[in-house]
């Protein structure tokens, strides 16, 4: 399964040049909030901290998933990423809940912002999370660096937001612009947190990939030359885009070559026209009987 190990060096680098700029970034952010009073900058701050976090999560998974298997771990450590993509949607969860509330404390009891200080933090804040967020675009496939690049997109996007709040409040003094803001930000994150907890959830229940027809597969198994039909399938996703397959045949007696070349080309097909690189085929000279355990459940 070394031929999927695609989390390798490249991955690892920009990681930490992300979360680098991203920590750099997040103590100039907390500065400056505090000193413009704005519960917008130091909830964008905020999340922040949480892409650091989830930075340093998705850096110690991007490296584990290139260790090789082990006797214990006899599918590697592809799972690695997706569990650290759930915690990460977790974390951002609640810090939605805490800006949401900070917000909500800002609108019945309004603080002076100093916009101008406010515009010039965020700016900055765009420029970083915007290139931060194009170093891990090319990953952007694995759900692992796809949290990560998420967080980051997510920012910058919220910093624009920021940048707003701070021209409204400079030109009208509407003060409920920033904790309206905010709201908006606790939204947009936790609309991206539960995408990536639903497939990460997915993955991790071991349910047919996203994208994959199970269908469609079993048609193809049955309709191949030599194969009578199919039963037990089973379809999951071991990491990202990582299909595996298991699955009882039934062929007609035949001889062991020609079992062999059967069984061959159902491999191929499935690689080639489904994606799935690890299958594991039983292959069976009689249906299964009804008194007979041949299913998982």
């Amino acid at each position: 399964m070394s031929s999927v190990h695609h989390h390798g060096f490249q991955p690892g680098r920009r990681l930490a040049a992300a979360l680098a700029a991203n920590t750099a970034f997040l103590v100039f952010e907390v500065v400056f909030g505090l000193v413009a009073g704005s519960m917008a900058l130091l909830g964008d701050a905020g999340h922040n901290f949480s892409d650091s976090f989830a930075l340093v999560l998705s850096l110690i998974a991007a490296r584990a998933m290139t260790k090789p298997k082990t006797e214990g771990k006899t599918f590697g450590y592809h799972r690695m990423g997706i569990i650290v993509a759930f915690v990460n949607s977790l974390f951002v969860t609640g810090i939605c809940f805490f800006l949401a509330y900070g917000a909500i404390r800002r609108f019945i009891d309004p603080v002076e912002v100093r916009g101008s200080v406010v515009i010039a933090v965020a700016g900055v804040g765009f420029l970083v999370n915007g290139s931060v967020a194009l170093l891990l675009r090319a990953g952007r496939d694995d759900l692992n660096l796809r949290s990560a690049f998420l967080h980051l997109l997510t920012d910058a996007l919220v910093s624009l937001g920021v940048v707003v709040s701070g021209v409204v409040v400079l030109l009208t003094g509407w003060a409920f612009v920033d904790p309206a803001i905010t709201l908006g930000i606790a939204l947009l994150i936790m609309v991206s947190a539960f995408q990536i907890m639903r497939e990460s959830i997915h993955i991790l229940m071991e349910s047919v990939p996203l994208g994959v027809d199970y269908r469609d597969i079993l048609s193809d198994i049955s309709g191949t030359p030599g194969v009578a039909g199919v039963h037990d399938l089973h379809i999951w996703e071991i990491g990202s885009h990582l299909y595996s397959l298991s699955a009882h045949i039934v062929v007609e007696d035949t001889r062991v070559s020609e079992l062999r070349e059967t069984i061959a080309g159902l491999k191929e097909m499935l690689r080639r026209d489904h994606n799935v690189v690890h299958v594991t085929l039983e292959a069976e000279t009689e249906a299964c009987l009804p008194d007979e355990e041949c299913h998982f459940s």
